[in-house]
């Protein structure tokens, strides 16, 4: 639980363009959200968390970084 922690502020930063990033990526590929709960629709549903999911890591691990508080170092 504590190591969730250490990157819980990246997460709750980047959750949302994660998702505007698949989006517009789906969108300029030439596809269609949809509008109404058909089979298909719920169908892609796990694809529209994974997706996310993934470009969210690579934003927690380029970010991660500027979150962990810094070492001192020795003089």
């Amino acid at each position: 639980m504590v190591a969730d922690n250490d990157v819980a502020m990246t997460v709750f930063t980047w959750h949302m363009t994660a998702l505007v990033v698949v989006i517009g990526a789906f969108g300029a590929l030439g596809g269609h959200l949809g509008d109404v709960a058909t089979g298909s629709w719920w169908a892609t549903r796990p694809l529209w968390i994974v997706l996310p999911g993934l470009v969210l890591a690579v934003m927690v691990a380029a970010f991660n970084r500027f979150e962990r508080p810094r070492t001192p170092t020795a003089r």
